[in-house]
């Protein structure tokens, strides 16, 4: 979380319960932070991608990152999900649980409402990540500095959406793409 809001990125995703946070000048565990307003049923009933959520959200502070939104939320699934909700990973991650999960994002001021649709995104996320990496031929490349990675990840992240401008504005898909710039690249003599 750090080094993405370094980056000026907006970083979303779980954290754990038992993590240690300040509220009020108070250190507290997230899930106590939110135990009262769960047994008293403060949670707000919302529709995200026709799926009811309950959730409730506070804004703490975590050292050494600084302001974040921490989203308890509970999901329940329709009867008639569409869209990103049909995903397995969501049913094993946030689907029809008893407990709450928790998200944290970065942005303090980012709708809790938002930082859940973006979340019920991942699944799609990481499987155009796999795509790209197995295209790319860059599966398991992992470097060992900080500033290499940083750089490796900017480099993927330009290539990337490269590739995913000119597959829309062309009309091909990914894999098209890519075959039709290495031709290109091998006539012009570039490895």
């Amino acid at each position: 979380m750090k080094e993405s809001k370094k980056l000026g990125l907006c970083y979303i995703g779980k954290i754990k319960k038992n993590i240690i946070v300040e509220y009020f000048g108070k250190k507290v565990q997230i899930e106590k932070l939110f135990k009262k307003d769960l047994e008293e049923n403060k949670f707000k009933l919302r529709t995200i991608n026709e799926t009811e959520v309950k959730l409730y959200h506070k804004v703490v502070n975590i050292p050494n990152v600084g302001r974040v939104k921490i989203v308890a939320v509970l999901m329940k699934l329709n009867k008639n999900p569409r869209g990103f909700c049909k995903s397995a990973n969501l049913s094993d991650s946030l689907r029809n649980q008893e407990e709450p999960k928790y998200l944290v994002c970065i942005d303090h001021k980012k709708k809790a409402e938002n930082i859940i649709g973006e979340y019920i995104k991942r699944p799609m996320i990481e499987e155009k990540h796999r795509r790209d990496k197995s295209v790319l031929k860059i599966e398991g490349n992992y470097l060992t500095s900080k500033n290499s990675n940083i750089g490796f990840i900017r480099f993927l992240a330009i290539v990337s959406n490269c590739i995913e401008y000119l597959s829309h504005k062309y009309g091909l898909s990914f894999y098209e793409v890519v075959k039709s710039c290495s031709k290109e690249l091998i006539k012009r003599g570039i490895p």
